[in-house]
């Protein structure tokens, strides 16, 4: 069994290691990726953004040791048709330790998520998900969508 919760600045670190094995899963990090330094600016950034609320993050545990997070950020733009507030959420960070996957957690977790998300005034939840994931996203009724295109502009 497996217990959920919100994370707190307590779990500060867990949640930087789970998100360097994601992006080390996904392959953001390469072989020249200073992981000390990537890591130093994830945790800057939860360290801030936890207290913050504007980081919302939610754990997984099994016998007190983290399996799984997910996070959300918030966001507010212009409004929109279908969305007069222009409050959205991005959903992030969602990862489960190798070995506890396809055992539900990643399912509940979401679930967990979601039932937040629908007590906010959030009109809009995204997410760019694995291949892995979609399967899971799409039964949750998460759709694809092939709207968005993007830049990178790299620091010099």
């Amino acid at each position: 069994m497996f217990n959920l919760r919100p994370a707190t600045i307590q779990d500060l670190e867990v949640l930087v290691q789970l998100r360097l094995e994601l992006l080390s899963e996904v392959e953001d990090i390469k072989d020249e990726t200073d992981t000390i330094a990537l890591a130093a600016a994830i945790r800057s950034y939860l360290a801030q953004k936890i207290p913050s609320d504007d980081f919302l993050a939610w754990i997984a545990e099994v016998n007190k040791q983290v399996v799984a997070t997910g996070g959300l950020v918030f966001f507010t733009r212009p409004p929109y048709n279908g969305n007069f507030l222009g409050l959205e959420a991005y959903l992030m960070n969602v990862y489960t330790i190798p070995a506890w996957r396809r055992q539900g957690i990643a399912t509940a977790l979401l679930k967990e998520i979601l039932s937040f998300v629908k007590t906010t005034e959030v009109r809009r939840l995204w997410l760019h998900a694995t291949e892995d994931g979609q399967y899971l996203y799409k039964k949750l009724g998460f759709i694809s969508t092939t709207k968005e295109m993007e830049i990178l502009f790299m620091l010099k």
